[in-house]
């Protein structure tokens, strides 16, 4: 090409973007971009989630390569990709317009720990390895009543428990027996939430049942929190449900295994009321220490073996949190929790790495159920036992969106429900590492 062919088509090409604004040519774009995520955030519109993956260490080296008596952290000697959050919301506010008063929350979650939190909503547990659940799906409108009355239907986080679903929403990576054992992950249903005070809340749902999309029976259980703040430095919350939860066979295993239950089989009898109740404690005794207890209580009718004795289970969490600064905390938790009628605890169930979450040597050698189930649907065929935890985490956070932890924890039971080796034993010790992205 000669040299006045090229200076033709380059004083063409200034030409040209003289003529359509120079800069907005390239401009355009970002220009785009910026107007769509203005829009998005005038229309209150979330978009956030987390990534979370650990390893846990089990010094029994147990033969099942399964930590017994554990509810997500159940994979031995094992790295685990735990789970891939993505949370799309919209949050309701009580002042504004009417579209202002609406919102709704859309929490999404993908890998292992999804086939159990899916398993404990009466999605066919034992029998799907789907790594998707949908842990919570509702839709909210604050009424313009007095203070703006909060209403909420579909699939939600319970109103039972201090311990959540995820693990960083919690002080410690691993749960509790009494949360992941004896109280409700989620409800289905509507719910109603008014603030009477600055320092009073209350809350009550009328739903399905615990962690039932599905209702298994034809009754309805109710569900309700008091939440108190009489100081700045201290919360007490009250909660609890009452209800039919046993299955009148529409959906002990989903609804495709329907007809399952038989008059006087354990877990079949919609009559047996369910009665929990606990209260959370919270208490900034300093400015760097908070303190939470949290004593449980629960009861259900004609749940054990026979159809016609009932079951009781009960415990108390304990939790100290010391902040150094904001990168660096220690978390110190003590529970002790009981199954006085061994229906909460080795009884079955699957958990998400596709084995059990049976005991490992309970009386007469017990090894448990492999058919699934028995987290939501009690079987009457477990071991009653006392199981206590204490647990030591150090958390670090080198940037606001990045969490680290290591996390020692001691179990003990009076029954031989762990093993070490082949060997059942009453005790087991492991150390985790856990590192979880928030975006």
């Amino acid at each position: 090409m000669s040299v006045r062919s090229r200076i033709g088509i380059g004083l063409g090409m200034c030409a040209m973007v003289s003529l359509l604004g120079g800069t907005t040519v390239f401009a355009q774009a970002p220009e785009t971009s910026k107007e769509a995520e203005s829009l998005f955030k005038t229309m209150g519109f979330k978009i956030y989630g987390a990534v979370d993956a650990s390893y846990t260490q089990n010094f029994n080296n147990p033969s099942t390569n399964i930590n017994q008596m554990r509810i997500f952290d159940t994979q031995a000697n094992s790295f685990s990709p735990n789970v891939a959050q993505i949370v799309f919301e919209k949050t309701a506010v009580a002042s504004g317009s009417g579209w202002d008063r609406v919102g709704f929350r859309s929490r999404t979650s993908f890998g292992p720990n999804s086939r159990f939190s899916r398993a404990r909503t009466n999605y066919q547990p034992g029998q799907d390895n789907t790594e998707l659940d949908i842990q919570e799906l509702y839709a909210e409108y604050i009424a313009p009543i007095g203070n703006g009355l909060k209403i909420q239907a579909g699939k939600i986080h319970t109103l039972i428990g201090f311990e959540q679903i995820n693990s960083w929403e919690n002080p410690n990576f691993s749960r509790t027996n009494m949360f992941g054992l004896s109280q409700a992950f989620t409800t289905t249903g509507i719910r109603f939430t008014y603030t009477w005070h600055p320092m009073v809340t209350t809350s009550i749902g009328l739903i399905n049942g615990w962690d039932n999309i599905e209702d298994n029976n034809r009754g309805k259980s109710f569900e309700y929190l008091v939440a108190l703040t009489p100081h700045e430095r201290l919360g007490v919350s009250v909660y609890g449900s009452y209800g039919p939860e046993q299955s009148n066979g529409n959906a002990v295993f989903g609804n495709a295994a329907a007809g399952v239950c038989a008059s006087g089989t354990p877990g079949c009898d919609p009559s047996g009321k369910r009665t929990v109740v606990g209260a959370i404690i919270t208490a900034k005794v300093t400015n760097s220490d908070t303190i939470i207890l949290e004593p449980y209580y629960g009861n259900e009718g004609n749940a054990r073996a026979g159809g016609s004795q009932n079951a009781r289970w009960n415990g108390i969490g304990a939790y100290h949190i010391h902040d150094f600064n904001d990168a660096w905390s220690t978390r110190v938790r003590g529970s002790i929790w009981e199954d006085a009628g061994g229906v909460r605890s080795c009884v079955g169930g699957s958990n998400f790495n596709g084995g059990t979450n049976s005991c490992a040597g309970g009386p007469g050698g017990f090894t448990g159920s492999t058919t699934g189930g028995g987290f939501n649907a009690q079987t009457g065929g477990g071991v009653a036992q006392t199981v206590w935890d204490v647990t030591l985490t150090l958390q670090y956070k080198p940037a606001p969106s990045l969490l680290t932890r290591v996390e020692y924890r001691h179990d003990h039971s009076n029954r031989n429900v762990f093993l070490y080796g082949t060997q059942p034993v009453n005790n087991q010790n492991t150390l985790a590492f856990q590192v979880v992205y928030m975006f």
